[in-house]
């Protein structure tokens, strides 16, 4: 393939139209700016502590003689510590040298106490779910378990598999137990082995046959270079001086001990700040007074933009190969679904326990949300991207997606879909909102596959 002929995804710049609808519905009458304003700690989508209660909508009633019989399920692990050491350990450093050359002001003071404090928290801790993250998925069961109690009643058989990410499998863990704290007798099974991980997470080359070390690599690469540097250098253009002379009497000499722009920094040190709500510290009042509301909106835009590129998007070749992995958890899901329709299951539920990068592509493969595979038609920039695909909805911890199953007495199945408790439309027909002929979602997701296969061939 021709690299050096490829459009480069940059948040500025126009993409390669795809043939999808170029506008994905929101769930509400209101701006992403007025969303961020009023739940400041969805800035950071991936950070966000879960939260069924926020953008809801729920579906209508069913269509007459159709029951609920049959939930599959993607669950992302819930809250946990720093994935890298490396991320409270740099702030730390930021603030300690800040401090050494006397350029700290009495509030910079106290984001470096917090810093110490959160450096000192993650010893042995890196990447581990924390009781903030248990706690979330066993809430999500147990309200699922009472929306849903045809599924849950007697010794109802429920089958959960799990990643071998440590943080994934606890989460199954806390869903499981929520489940049979309502119900002692139901008769769940648990599994997290490389074999099921090769299924749950097949963007990781290390557990996907078909995905290469170099594709990976390759996708890496592509993303530092040519997404993430771009949206920090737009990032690094905005006015973030409040921020910075908020905590430095001197920012240019700070700024000048580091080889990385300023927004990298800054976005650091929110992100450290930011993520304390997963280790349930939930007062803000630090964040608020260092980051005023349009810093934190242009922050909000630019992390966006970042996960949308990395999972959301196959606007370019070396994207959709990332995102054409997913036909393997997709074949698994449609497997369960046909399963049941079909009488040869006897499960009522069966879920997946994974992975932002993973959970994600499946909502624009299935059309949720009306989500397509990617924008086009020279509308992906990055107050786009801000506006039509925000990732707060899509991804908090412990976010969720349930193809829910009704059916009537002549065998005819519809699928009613929720992402974080939320019913969400599909770009297919219906006579019912909400709620979709199964055949007709399923030959979407796969008319998608095909075509994001086709995408990532493109010279």
């Amino acid at each position: 393939m021709k690299r050096n002929l490829l459009l480069l995804l940059v948040v500025v710049f126009s993409l390669m139209a795809c043939n999808e609808a170029t506008v994905a519905t929101t769930a509400t009458q209101a701006t992403s700016r007025e969303e961020v304003d009023a739940h400041p700690q969805v800035v950071i989508s991936t950070m966000t502590v879960y939260n069924g209660d926020l953008f809801q909508q729920k579906a209508p009633a069913a269509p007459k003689g159709f029951e609920p019989s049959f939930m599959a399920g993607y669950l992302r692990h819930g809250s946990r510590m720093e994935a890298s050491e490396n991320y409270p350990l740099d702030t730390y450093n930021y603030f300690k040298m800040a401090d050494e050359a006397g350029i700290l002001t009495p509030l910079g003071k106290r984001v470096y106490e917090f810093m110490k404090w959160n450096l000192d928290a993650h010893e042995d801790r890196i990447g581990d779910l924390t009781s903030v993250g248990f706690q979330q998925h066993k809430q999500i069961a147990k309200r699922y378990y009472e929306e849903f109690p045809n599924f849950f009643k007697g010794e109802s058989k429920i089958v959960s598999k799990g990643s071998v990410s440590l943080r994934a499998a606890m989460s199954m863990v806390a869903f499981n137990e929520g489940l049979k704290e309502c119900n002692p007798r139901l008769n769940n099974s648990m599994e997290a082995s490389e074999a099921v991980t090769g299924i749950i997470r097949p963007q990781k080359s290390a557990y996907n046959k078909n995905y290469s070390l170099s594709e990976e690599k390759e996708y890496k690469s592509f993303l530092k270079k040519e997404v993430y540097a771009k949206l920090y250098e737009w990032g690094d253009r905005q006015n973030m001086d409040h921020c910075k002379r908020a905590m430095f009497t001197e920012p240019d000499k700070f700024f000048a001990m580091f080889d990385a722009p300023a927004f990298n920094i800054l976005s650091d040190i929110y992100k450290r700040m930011a993520f304390a709500q997963n280790m349930g510290i939930s007062d803000r009042t630090l964040i608020d007074e260092v980051f005023n509301a349009d810093e934190r909106y242009t922050l909000y835009k630019v992390e966006n933009g970042r996960w949308y590129y990395r999972c959301a998007s196959a606007a370019h070749p070396i994207l959709a190969n990332n995102m054409a992995q997913s036909r393997i958890l997709v074949d698994y899901i449609v497997a369960q679904i046909d399963a049941h329709i079909a009488g040869e299951s006897d499960e009522t539920t069966h879920l997946c326990f994974g992975h932002d990068l993973n959970i994600i592509p499946l909502m624009n493969i299935f059309g949720l949300d009306n989500l397509p595979i990617c924008f086009g038609e020279g509308n992906e920039n990055i107050d786009y991207v801000a506006e039509h695909w925000r990732g707060y909805k899509y991804t908090p911890k412990a976010a969720n997606v349930m193809f829910i199953i009704y059916r009537n007495k002549e065998g005819k199945a519809l699928l009613r879909a929720q992402i974080n408790e939320r019913d969400v439309e599909i770009a297919v027909e219906s006579e019912t909102p909400y709620y979709y002929d199964w055949d007709k979602v399923k030959a979407l997701a796969y008319a998608r596959l095909d075509e994001i296969d086709r995408l990532k061939e493109r010279k």
